[in-house]
């Protein structure tokens, strides 16, 4: 018996909460694209003296890449660019659903600054790269 094709979905709507739970921000409203970007390092295999080969060491590792638009640097809940400036540097839990109804990925991530500002006279964006600390999770769906 052969099982059934997984279904192929459209990103969104999902969400995208960063920061401690009842503190978080949703980046979702203000975001145009986002992924988890998995990264493999390896060391190289080594040769024995029987003639086999030891395999070299994996390490994964992961960041959280997306496109946000900038806010009008908004102060308190709600402000990415605030938040992402006022908790530069730490360590913060995050939890990316990308379409409702599916599973999650979560994790701890480094905040780095959103940039500001950008073209004059247009909506401008800010594309972060914020690294997890370990190895997010795939988890069921949290909602």
């Amino acid at each position: 018996m052969t099982s059934p094709a997984p279904t192929v979905r459209k990103l969104g709507p999902g969400s995208l909460a960063i920061g401690a739970v009842g503190s978080s921000v949703d980046f979702a409203p203000r975001c145009t694209s986002a992924k988890i970007v998995p990264k493999v390092d390896t060391s190289d295999d080594v040769p024995v003296l029987d003639g086999s080969t030891v395999a070299g060491d994996r390490t994964y590792s992961a960041t959280l890449e997306a496109t946000v638009y900038q806010d009008d640097l908004y102060p308190g809940p709600g402000g990415l660019v605030d938040f992402s400036w006022a908790n530069r540097g730490l360590q913060v839990p995050a939890t990316y659903t990308p379409y409702a109804g599916g599973r999650a990925i979560t994790g701890e991530l480094i905040v780095d600054p959103l940039e500001i500002g950008g073209d004059v006279g247009k909506k401008n964006t800010s594309d972060l790269k914020w690294a997890f600390v370990g190895f997010p999770e795939l988890v069921d769906d949290l909602s």
